[in-house]
């Protein structure tokens, strides 16, 4: 009773246990995957070195490329005991509330990887850069509050959340299916978005059709861009997605337990 009692009171003191034993069971996992990102940029910076390439200057895409791709396979790959059924049962049956396990992979795959890549890229372009310069090469330094680095934060978000659901979600290889069935939505949305686009200029045209003496002075031009039809999804897609499947993500972890 006393340790139900302790599970049904929130603790930050279990979520960081929760924490390092995520980051102790993926160590290996990680260390592969990172190691294979800054190994396929190394390859990358020295074919271009050869050619007299000038991808030694983009370090802001670099970043932004590995921030999204490294964090969607980690994001993917979270909750790793969902893999077995004993696995399953035993993570489940740790002494800790089903919102504390999902907000220690909440930070791990946000926060602490944020932080974690960001402090590898950095040192990996701290040595580019010092190479660039001993060798003439247009190196740069990676800036992070570029509009477009932030543009990368905020669309990673919305990707790890997705992906991060999946993994929650399906027993094995949670990645695959997870992009399987992003690219099935991915699909679907590209069709409703060729209808809207149809339908208003359907619209526009038919009202021009009726309008024998319409100019651009008498009659102003659809803003398909601006049309409510566009932005209301458009905002949804910015601003619903991550909460709305961090939800997806609780719950499915609350059904497990049941």
């Amino acid at each position: 009773m006393e340790q139900i009692n302790n599970i049904a009171q929130f603790s930050f003191k279990r979520i960081l246990l929760l924490m390092q034993k995520t980051a102790y069971e993926n160590a290996k996992f990680t260390i592969i995957g990172m190691s294979t990102i800054f190994g396929f940029f190394s390859v990358i910076l020295f074919f271009s070195a050869l050619k007299g390439g000038d991808v030694w200057g983009s370090m802001n895409s670099f970043y932004v490329a590995g921030f999204i791709i490294s964090g969607i396979f980690i994001s993917g790959m979270a909750f790793t005991n969902f893999r077995s059924k004993e696995k399953t049962m035993n993570y489940l049956m740790l002494p800790a509330s089903t919102l504390e396990k999902f907000i220690s992979e909440l930070l791990t795959t946000t926060i602490v990887f944020a932080i974690g890549y960001t402090i590898l890229f950095f040192a990996f372009n701290l040595l580019t850069y010092l190479l660039g310069s001993m060798y003439g090469l247009p190196a740069e330094m990676m800036n992070i509050t570029d509009v477009n680095v932030l543009k990368g934060f905020m669309y990673y978000v919305i990707f790890q959340s997705i992906f991060l659901a999946g993994s929650a979600t399906f027993k094995k290889v949670p990645l695959f299916f997870t992009s399987f069935t992003v690219f099935v939505a991915g699909i679907a949305i590209l069709i409703f978005t060729v209808i809207i686009t149809t339908f208003l200029k359907g619209e526009f045209e038919n009202l021009a059709f009726g309008s024998f003496n319409i100019n651009s002075n008498t009659f102003p031009e659809i803003d398909v861009e601006n049309h409510p039809l566009v932005l209301i999804p458009k905002y949804m897609f910015y601003y619903l997605t991550a909460p709305l499947f961090w939800l997806v993500t609780y719950f499915k972890i609350k059904e497990k337990e049941a």
